[in-house]
């Protein structure tokens, strides 16, 4: 109904059906009327089809390993693009970047705790950034299992960006692309003034 589509499988992808992020938003409204459960968007890309999606529905409780995943742009033919989030904005700076490149790039966000919820990370207790880069790691690999890897961070998300790049290298990995914007090292002792410096 959501897709408009009369015959489905309960083993077609709705991603491959068509479905995007608002009609999964729409899909997973009729989910709550039809079930009383209210799943994370995330559940989507870890269960794409109706049958992974029953079985979900039919536990007790539910746990995503992908909860800091969050779609922001699924669809597209490129090596996905993953973008760490931003204190103070979360994944939503990145959707105007999701429109600039167009369909064929795909976008995938990586937002910690609850944050990915409430796009407020000063709610959240950030862990140091080599454990978050880890997390991360693991988040992007139960969906990319191999390299090549494109990185996106932006401040202090190109600074968790960069340890994840080093992490992946260390792993045998390959980084096709570590994109920074804004970002300082930690490390780095920058003058007192350095706000009025142009």
């Amino acid at each position: 109904e959501v897709l408009g589509i009369q015959q489905i499988g309960v083993h077609d992808n709705f991603f491959y059906l068509g479905g995007q992020s608002l009609l999964a938003v729409r899909l997973f409204a009729e989910i709550e009327k039809a079930f009383q459960k209210n799943l994370p968007l995330a559940a989507l890309f870890q269960a794409p089809t109706v049958a992974e999606l029953a079985k979900i529905l039919s536990q007790e409780e539910w746990s995503s390993s992908w909860y800091s995943f969050v779609p922001i742009q699924p669809i597209g033919d490129k090596i996905p693009l993953f973008a760490i989030h931003l204190l103070g904005e979360g994944l939503s700076f990145y959707r105007p970047l999701a429109s600039y490149l167009g369909q064929r790039q795909p976008i995938y966000g990586l937002n910690y705790g609850l944050a990915a919820r409430k796009g407020n990370e000063e709610e959240v207790s950030l862990p140091p950034t080599k454990d978050l880069a880890a997390h991360y790691i693991k988040e992007m690999q139960a969906f990319q299992p191999q390299g090549p890897y494109v990185l996106l961070g932006v401040s202090n998300g190109g600074n968790v960006a960069f340890e994840m790049a080093k992490q992946l290298h260390t792993q045998g990995q390959t980084v096709a692309k570590l994109i920074l914007f804004d970002t300082i090292h930690p490390n780095l002792k920058l003058p007192q003034n350095w706000k009025n410096m142009s």
